[in-house]
């Protein structure tokens, strides 16, 4: 491989020039206009600015005018490849494709005009008749790139049409040729078509000087180089992390990271609702959180806790998964436990409890019955939290398959890193491992210290997922608002492009108020494709409305991915409330059989112009969906007429029915 130094120079009152790499070439992703413009410089401050409420850069000049925003300064030269991405969206603007657009120069002179530039084709552009992002990727030629290279955003207007041009989420990554092989084992897991890959990364933090970790740019670099090169030579079809920092950019930086070294760049981050302040000082939280190959698997519904606790609800956290080779499904959940710590009295009794909220959690939300549970658990087989998953019927399957398994080396050796399955997942599973990258405890402890990145080593599973698909139609009732101390319970909130969103309050159920917004409440996936009739029931209220009709609507989708990446079909609501008061109204919907699918999602969409006389309030409650078959009398009586084993959701809990009526709750517990 060859040496190569990457610079990056600081368009301040000099340029100042920092190594992100000094000995071999090294990927890295330098991350812009994540909040606020930051390194980012303009020659045109009255037209580029910085808009808080919708985290982007904003370029907008009434009666007409240029502006650029650059790039800080960067010595690229000598790297083999380099790509530019970032989310883009325009109104109004006569010709986006001439008005819009992006350079690029090799050699910066201190300003736009004094610079020889090279235009950059951005695909796509954005509709140009509302609000909506679209994400842009582009190949630089390598030729383009040198010593002083820049990107620069131009925008132009006249004085008859003033367009507005955002943009945010800017990266710029370097990518180096060749992977030297593995220096240790790669853990052997059978024939597995999935292999599913978690790991503790011991504060990994995009925000370098937080306290926890105070990694300088260079070790922030080394350390995500030896990440990827771990994860590469892995090759798992989903990544599950935790002790990641609590912000949303830290899993796209390992995405984007692991995807600059490869050709097909398949790597997805998997979004979810945690969004701390990012500011300067170290706010003390981390979270878990997944990424995946889009060929190989999807996500099912939204990334979900595990538990309403304030903090843990970052850290225990369930993602359903469905392999696109064979539609089925399976949920992994993904956790770190409280850590052991001598001076608390309290912490095995707060890893007992979170055993038993995951317990919990992964029963209220009923979206499959095959379960893998991975994490570092902080315990080892025979303490009591772990206890309390076996009593529940799940097994460890680390040591199932090596009896000397170790993850950690704090005691000379130890397993407190786990993978965990139930009775009808764990016969699903071909193997399970772990890949010794960078604990070598005893003798071996300094092998691979030019690898280690961690104090846990990353452990693998692989799983053939058989069929749980219906055959036929399947009576279920699920009731939502409220179901538990969080209110939504498994029904996710998604804000589109509002300040607020939907919320719970006890007294009222769900809640959505905006001035001027989107947002979306989504129920989970559910596979109905052999149901025979499907119902929606729930009580409503509006007040302040301009027009319910419009902007408090019903949604389903038959094969969910995304509220943008989905289609939707709108279900006619047949009672709006008055719209003037608090009063509740009951209203039932039939589902039309077309609507539905092995992927169904319900929506309730709130959408208010930003221009709207009122700031109208919805609020719903005692929402119930019902599926009945028409060779059942009831969704929940006959149930020994049913095929000999089926799923039943009853009051938002999935069981597993025998042909006697008898039930068992998705760890194989009896329960009835």
């Amino acid at each position: 491989m060859k040496n190569r130094i990457l610079f990056v120079c600081l368009l301040v009152s000099s340029c100042v020039c920092y190594t992100l790499q000094a000995a071999d070439c090294v990927p890295t992703t330098l991350a812009l206009l994540q909040n606020g413009l930051g390194d980012m410089t303009t020659d045109a401050s009255d037209i580029w600015s910085w808009d808080s409420s919708f985290s982007c850069a904003k370029g907008r000049k009434i009666g007409g005018g240029e502006g650029h925003l650059l790039t800080p300064a960067m010595n690229l030269s000598g790297v083999d490849g380099v790509s530019i991405t970032f989310a883009h969206t325009h109104n109004y603007a006569a010709n986006p494709s001439t008005d819009y657009t992006l350079w690029v120069t090799d050699d910066y002179k201190g300003s736009y005009a004094a610079t020889s530039w090279q235009q950059l084709t951005i695909s796509p552009y954005a509709s140009n008749t509302n609000w909506t992002f679209v994400n842009v990727s582009i190949d630089v030629p390598v030729e383009y790139v040198g010593a002083g290279t820049v990107f620069c955003f131009r925008y132009t207007s006249t004085a008859d049409k003033n367009g507005t041009w955002e943009v945010k989420n800017l990266r710029i990554t370097t990518t180096c040729e060749g992977v030297e092989a593995p220096p240790v084992a790669l853990p052997e897991l059978g024939d597995g078509r999935l292999r599913v890959c978690a790991q503790n990364l011991q504060n990994y933090y995009f925000n370098y000087n937080t306290g926890r970790g105070d990694y300088t740019p260079e070790e922030f670099a080394d350390k995500t180089h030896k990440i990827v090169d771990a994860m590469l030579w892995l090759d798992a079809d989903i990544f599950a992390f935790c002790e990641l920092e609590a912000k949303p950019i830290i899993l796209q930086q390992l995405a984007d990271s692991m995807n600059i070294r490869t050709d097909d760049r398949p790597y997805v981050a998997i979004a979810d609702e945690i969004d701390e302040d990012w500011d300067e000082q170290y706010n003390n939280n981390l979270k878990s959180g997944f990424i995946y190959r889009k060929d190989k698997v999807k996500p099912i519904g939204a990334n979900h806790p595990a538990t309403s606790s304030s903090y843990y609800k970052k850290q225990l956290r369930i993602q359903v998964f469905e392999e696109l080779e064979s539609h089925e499904r399976f949920m992994l959940s993904m956790n770190h436990f409280k850590a052991k710590d001598n001076s608390d009295d309290q912490a095995n009794a707060k890893r007992v409890a979170n055993a038993n909220e995951l317990i919990q959690g992964l029963q209220d939300y009923p979206l499959d019955p095959d379960i893998l549970i991975m994490g570092d658990l902080n315990c080892e087989v025979g303490e009591e939290p772990l206890t309390i998953l076996a009593q529940a019927g799940f097994e460890e399957l680390l040591l199932k398959y090596n009896t000397d398994a170790y993850s950690h080396c704090y005691n000379g050796g130890e397993l407190i890193d786990h993978v965990y399955a139930n009775a009808s997942m764990e016969n699903q599973v071909t193997g399970a491992g772990l890949f010794h990258i960078s604990t070598g405890c005893g003798a071996d402890a300094t092998y691979n210290a030019g690898h280690r990145y961690s104090d846990h080593d990353p452990y693998m599973v692989a799983i053939n997922l058989a069929s749980t698909h219906p055959t036929e139609c399947e009576p279920m009732q699920v009731s939502y608002l409220p179901t538990g101390a969080d209110g939504l319970g498994a029904m996710s909130a998604v804000s589109m492009s509002g300040q607020y969103f939907w919320r719970y309050q006890s007294s009222y159920g769900a809640t959505c108020q905006d001035r001027g917004g989107e947002d979306w409440l989504l129920t989970p996936v559910y596979d109905l494709s052999q149901a025979d009739k499907v119902t929606l029931a729930f009580d409503h209220t509006i007040n302040k409305a301009n027009d319910m009709a419009t902007q408090q609507t019903l949604w389903v989708t038959s094969d969910f991915s995304s509220v943008e990446g989905s289609e939707w079909m709108q279900l006619t609501i047949p009672q709006y409330p008055t719209g003037t008061n608090w009063t509740f109204v009951s209203t039932s919907v039939d589902v039309p059989l077309t609507a539905l699918g092995a992927n169904t999602v319900f929506a309730f969409k709130y959408d208010v112009p930003a221009n709207a006389t009122n700031n109208p309030t919805w609020e719903i409650k005692n929402l119930t969906l019902t599926v009945t078959c028409n060779d059942t009398p009831s969704a929940l009586d006959n149930q020994s007429q049913q095929p000999a084993v089926r799923k039943l959701i009853d009051n938002g809990h999935l069981y597993l029915v025998q042909p006697d009526g008898t039930r068992y709750n998705v760890i194989g517990v009896k329960v009835q």
